[in-house]
């Protein structure tokens, strides 16, 4: 098995994939074996830390069974154990099972540094800067940060946003193929994807003022509502989107739910509009 920073090594490979590679990185070796119970409720944990801590962190995976030579090496008298190697050495190394938090703060004893940083006053400086639509500016911020953070969905997730404002399109597809595939599969980039399609979509054919004048001559028309909505929504007015829908509901309650639904999850279930008029929604639906 090999995903990224997690490997699967055997005795032939160990020197260089875990002495020498801790010279330039933290290597985490998990000795285990099929029949270990107590290994099968730790190696989950490791994966998921060592997973989430970037490209500062490797996980090597020993199978005792198949490896003996180096479990005999190593002293290995119980498992799980696992190693810390660091600089061609052994730094650390704990045995059984601990809970997620303790994996953390032994990686982060063996780093010698934290694995995630606190980002949130750089999160702040950047919704500030696109409040006041400086898009260009802060998009330039944010390539030079993702390019020294590149699992930061979040920043990648608000470079995306500063794209679609400045209509550019060609760069947002581009963007997205340069991203690991683990990271296209986020839901923050699904929604991105879905925001784009539907403001190209609405690129071309009618303007807003031209739906709304057909409109005004078939208030009743489900199809021309949801089209005015759409309008609405790749001009990115998403108040005047959901309240023409809310205010037709009546017409084709099913239809609206449908395009309502289906626009909150574009933009998320944690984004504001889609937790005001979800509520809103609600309310009608059970008036």
């Amino acid at each position: 098995m090999s995903e990224n920073n997690i490997t699967d090594v055997n005795e032939a490979d160990f020197n260089d994939q875990v002495v020498e590679a801790s010279s330039n990185k933290l290597i985490i070796v998990d000795f285990w074996a099929p029949w270990c119970g107590p290994c099968k409720q730790l190696t989950p944990s490791l994966e998921k830390v060592v997973r989430g801590s970037g490209d500062k962190v490797s996980l090597v995976k020993i199978n005792i069974d198949d490896n003996q030579q180096i479990a005999a090496q190593l002293r290995i008298q119980s498992i799980p154990t696992v190693y810390a190697f660091k600089n061609k050495e052994v730094v650390n190394a704990f045995q059984g099972v601990i809970p997620e938090n303790k994996i953390v703060e032994f990686i982060e004893k063996s780093l010698g540094s934290k694995l995630t940083e606190d980002f949130t006053e750089f999160y702040e400086q950047i919704e500030n800067e696109m409040s006041q639509n400086k898009f260009e500016e802060t998009k330039d911020i944010l390539i030079e940060f993702i390019s020294n953070n590149p699992t930061e969905i979040k920043a990648i997730n608000f470079y995306l946003e500063c794209l679609l404002k400045l209509k550019q399109f060609d760069e947002i597809g581009e963007f997205i193929d340069s991203l690991e595939k683990e990271m296209q599969e986020k839901d923050e980039i699904k929604q991105i994807e879905k925001k784009l399609k539907i403001i190209k979509n609405n690129l071309s054919g009618p303007s807003l003022e031209d739906l709304l004048n057909k409109l005004g001559n078939n208030k009743n028309d489900i199809n021309l509502i949801v089209e005015v909505s759409d309008k609405y929504f790749s001009m990115q007015d998403y108040e005047k989107c959901f309240e023409i829908l809310l205010n037709n509901y009546p017409i084709n309650k099913d239809r609206i739910k449908e395009k309502m639904v289906e626009l909150f999850s574009v933009l998320g279930n944690s984004n504001e509009h889609t937790v005001n008029y979800r509520k809103k929604l609600s309310q009608i639906m059970f008036a």
